[in-house]
């Protein structure tokens, strides 16, 4: 009995034809007026969502430091000190 390999289509970046006619769609449903106003709509969120993303990864980051920073500290405090020596009295 053969194998048979399934092979499914990829999905990729649109090319300069489908660019065109997705444009032109924009075009047609939204009007000439609208669409710089719908692209500055959605730069504005693109940008929005790139601020909030990096400020959430310098939260994770600052996070991660204050616990390797509290890691190091409870490494030294639990440290044996180091053995006195017997006195005369001890003995």
């Amino acid at each position: 009995m053969a194998m048979t390999t399934i092979t499914y289509p990829s999905i990729s970046m649109p090319g300069g034809s489908e660019w065109f006619w997705i444009f032109l769609i924009f075009l047609v449903l939204f009007g000439a007026a609208a669409l710089p106003k719908l692209f500055r709509s959605l730069g504005k969120s693109v940008r929005e969502f790139k601020k909030a993303s990096e400020g959430l990864s310098d939260e994770m980051e600052k996070a991660a430091k204050e616990e390797d920073a509290k890691k190091e500290d409870a490494k030294k405090t639990d440290a044996p000190d180091k053995p006195e020596p017997p006195t005369k009295a001890d003995e």
